[in-house]
């Protein structure tokens, strides 16, 4: 498999992911801010959703789907590929680790801040403040970003290799 349109924004968003949580773990090393540390696993958590997202593109471009760019989820890569008779394996991994696996807790956290972001004005009391909802720890917390990180890099690479294969 060559390297299509895809390839260099998944290994971008990966990079930049890796790089957010070796910034996060060095922050949790010196006692550094808590406020810098959630802020560094949240811009994580926002780069591994945009390299999966690539990452379905470049799938879909490897099995030469029209117009790629259109993919936004698996489901969407999944009726691209049947409208022409694909079904390939790399899909149903995918799927497997997002309703039984670390792909569905990663895009649980990522939905949970999306949800966040989008209180806006419905969210201010009449008293004027703003009301939170704060992600539980086992949504976000070092330890599953970094292994999100690590699984999807994994997942990434050896998708990659047997996409050359077929």
């Amino acid at each position: 498999m060559s390297g299509g349109a895809f390839t260099g924004a998944v290994n971008a968003h990966l990079r930049k992911a890796l790089a957010l949580i070796e910034q996060c773990q060095a922050l949790r090393s010196s006692d550094g801010s808590r406020l810098t540390q959630e802020a560094l696993l949240e811009g994580s958590c926002f780069q591994l959703q945009l390299a999966k997202t690539n990452f379905l593109r470049e799938i879909a471009e490897n099995y030469q789907v029209p117009d790629a760019a259109r993919i936004t989820n698996s489901d969407d890569l999944a009726a691209a590929l049947s409208t022409i008779d694909k079904a390939p394996q790399e899909l149903s991994e995918i799927q497997v680790s997002q309703q039984e696996g670390w792909m569905g807790a990663m895009d649980s956290a990522y939905n949970a801040l999306i949800s966040n972001a989008k209180v806006g004005k419905a969210a201010v009391q009449s008293a004027g403040l703003i009301q939170t909802k704060q992600l539980s720890s086992n949504e976000l917390d070092f330890a599953g970003v970094e292994s999100w990180a690590s699984n999807l890099k994994e997942l990434v690479d050896r998708q990659r290799e047997m996409m050359v294969e077929c």
